[in-house]
């Protein structure tokens, strides 16, 4: 089934007959509906996630479910229920509904007066940095935080190591690459029932 425009209003998705998710009314989604995939394919799903982020093993490798909920630029996979991990410009990262993992990555500590350009995609520079925690290489993913509430507003793809980050004093350093109030985290925002099956 090809993805279709939904628009205007309050939108249901029919994903079985016992299912249906609600779309904001202010966004326009292309989607399909969620599948469930099969166990070879979540099995790959699981382990190319884990191949670049080897400490969510624990997590995932007991994941008995993944289905897939295909979006316009990205796709959402739900282990079990919970979205968790996002494929975006085509790579897997986990979704910033994916607590348990996402306080294990290094973080990025931004000033006040950056959280609003962060939420609202654009990338890290950085003046707004106050504090790096952990360490990273050029192209690591990391989390994104604010200075008064400690709350992730975002992950990033570094540009750069830790190292050379501690010494620059200007430019951007990090690519925002998922963020509290893209277009997944609205819908994640949504209340999403748990799977019904049977």
């Amino acid at each position: 089934m090809g993805a279709s425009k939904l628009k205007l209003g309050l939108v249901h998705v029919r994903r079985t007959s016992t299912r249906y998710y609600e779309l904001d009314r202010e966004h326009l989604y292309h989607m399909t509906a969620m599948r469930h995939l099969k166990d070879r394919e979540s099995k790959q799903v699981i382990r190319e996630f884990i191949s670049h982020f080897p400490s969510a093993a624990d997590l995932l490798n007991l994941t008995k479910q993944l289905e897939e909920l295909p979006m316009e630029d990205a796709s959402v996979f739900f282990a079990d229920g919970k979205p968790w991990i996002l494929r975006t410009k085509g790579i897997l990262i986990p979704s910033l509904k994916f607590d348990a993992f996402i306080t294990s990555l290094p973080k990025i500590i931004v000033d006040m007066g950056a959280v609003p350009h962060i939420a609202n995609g654009a990338p890290i520079m950085r003046p707004g940095i106050r504090q790096l925690e952990g360490h990273f290489s050029k192209g690591d993913l990391v989390a994104i935080l604010d200075e008064r509430h400690r709350k992730t507003l975002a992950l990033g793809v570094t540009e750069m190591d830790s190292e050379t980050m501690q010494m620059v004093t200007k430019g951007r350093v990090i690519d925002n690459i998922h963020y509290v109030g893209d277009l997944v985290w609205n819908l994640l925002a949504r209340r999403v029932p748990s799977s019904t099956h049977g």
